[in-house]
């Protein structure tokens, strides 16, 4: 290290304890700084200049300090998700990148990156409206209420989710971001499936359209495909059913819904979305009934086996028909 970094670096540790600002802004003051020092070192008068420009760094780096500290002080009491539901090992990633349990997290800030373990899930009521899921083996940064970045594993993300869900928010969703190594994945009002590793980045679109931004070339999802970029190449694109095992982690993760008072069609039409799958009756009385029969408690359940459970309740006959929840009469 130059006698010019030695002195640089003993005033800048003279300065009294402030809010740590975020690594990237440090480094870029830090060498700004060290630069113009650099200038005014290599000018005459070298010892006046130089204490003159010391004095004015170190109070240029204490204001940024401040200011970052008020940026970074917001940020981190930033609420974005609230979790309705986690099984398994949940941990929270450090700044020194150690690995913390986390099982009995409850919400979710700014900052915040979590990890989940084999056989591990959470589903969030996201802060700014809609239904978020994190698969096992995952990892998810929480950037802000708008973005967050997918650096493993997968994620589901629903516009529109089922008022029976208690603490979601249901309606207009404002923007919403998956950023990835691969390329940036935004919702235009939908259910969609965004996964990614070391090589690739999939979506998966099961209602509406989603934009993606790749980092070559962009490309806009519709309904029933799945995209998959992978480097430079184009995307490749493939038509895929809205149901079925890929999807079955997301019924994995749905949180409980109250049924207390509602309607069985009501029922029906929630574990539908969450299956991706429509709802059909065998006939328009049967239809006018579920409208009207209402039911008690609370689904606990997989949405697969809270039908098996409510329908046989209910005293009516279910089956899985192309893409359907085909309901009848048991007589």
């Amino acid at each position: 290290m130059s006698d010019i970094d030695k002195t640089l670096e003993q005033l800048l540790s003279n300065a009294a304890p402030r809010p740590v600002p975020d690594p990237k802004d440090t480094a870029a003051a830090r060498e700004a700084v060290r630069s113009e020092w650099r200038a005014v070192a290599d000018r005459r008068g070298f010892r006046s200049k130089a204490f003159r420009f010391a004095v004015a760094a170190t109070v240029l780096l204490g204001l940024f300090s401040v200011f970052n500290g008020f940026r970074v002080a917001e940020t981190e009491l930033q609420l974005v998700a609230s979790i309705q539901k986690s099984f398994g090992a949940i941990y929270v990633l450090s700044d020194q990148s150690e690995l913390t349990r986390a099982n009995d997290l409850k919400s979710i800030y700014a900052g915040q990156v979590i990890v989940t373990g084999d056989d591990a899930g959470i589903a969030l009521a996201w802060a700014g409206g809609g239904s978020m899921r994190v698969d096992e083996d995952s990892e998810v940064e929480f950037r802000d209420n708008n973005t967050v970045y997918l650096h493993a594993g997968n994620i589901y993300f629903d516009s529109m989710p089922s008022k029976l869900v208690a603490g979601t928010s249901v309606g207009e969703v404002g923007s919403f971001e998956i950023e990835t190594d691969h390329g940036v994945v935004s919702h235009t009002g939908t259910q969609f499936m965004t996964g990614v590793n070391a090589n690739e980045l999939v979506v998966r679109v099961r209602e509406g359209r989603v934009d993606i931004a790749g980092r070559y070339y962009p490309h806009t999802a519709e309904r029933g495909e799945q995209v998959v970029i992978s480097g430079r190449q184009r995307p490749e694109v493939l038509s895929i059913s809205e149901y079925g095992a890929a999807w079955d982690w997301v019924s994995r993760t749905s949180p409980a819904v109250d049924v207390d008072g509602k309607t069985i069609h009501e029922f029906l039409t929630w574990a539908g979305r969450e299956l991706g799958m429509s709802v059909k009756y065998d006939n328009d009385k049967l239809e006018e009934s579920a409208r009207t029969d209402t039911l008690n408690g609370q689904v606990n359940v997989e949405p697969g086996e809270a039908l098996r459970m409510r329908m046989l309740t209910a005293g009516l006959e279910w089956k899985y028909e192309e893409g359907a929840i085909y309901v009848s009469n048991d007589d």
